[in-house]
């Protein structure tokens, strides 16, 4: 995969947010997320986001390329998204995953992205 097979819309999210970084943790989240997208194939999962690693419980997932899961550890409906642009824009109380109105990148940014991993591609492991 290279830049140019990114979804539109994750490709527009890279290029935008190359200059509105909010922090060190944030700007690296995005080049590695966009590394991982364009460069690493997952066919068993990389784990970005455990569960045990926050205090809402909630867990990202990556799958092949750009799509993601994001549930909650006690929360049977996991949301299964096709790119990075719409898992960061699921609406966390509208999914059920929390009880507060807030979208997955205003809940990552306020943690500033505490509890990311980038080396937990279930592949490797």
């Amino acid at each position: 995969m290279t830049a140019d097979k990114l979804v539109k819309e994750d490709a527009e999210l890279f290029e935008y947010m190359k200059n509105h970084y909010q922090s060190d943790n944030e700007r690296e989240f995005f080049e590695k997320i966009r590394y991982k997208q364009e460069h690493v194939l997952t066919s068993s999962h990389d784990l970005i986001l455990s569960e045990l690693n926050n205090e809402d419980r909630l867990y990202i997932v990556r799958c092949e390329y750009e799509e993601y899961i994001v549930g909650q550890e006690f929360i049977t409906e996991e949301q299964h998204v096709v790119c990075l642009y719409d898992a960061l824009n699921l609406n966390l109380k509208k999914t059920g995953l929390l009880d507060k109105d807030i979208n997955l990148f205003e809940w990552l940014r306020q943690r500033d992205y505490a509890g990311v991993e980038y080396d937990h591609n279930y592949d490797d492991i």
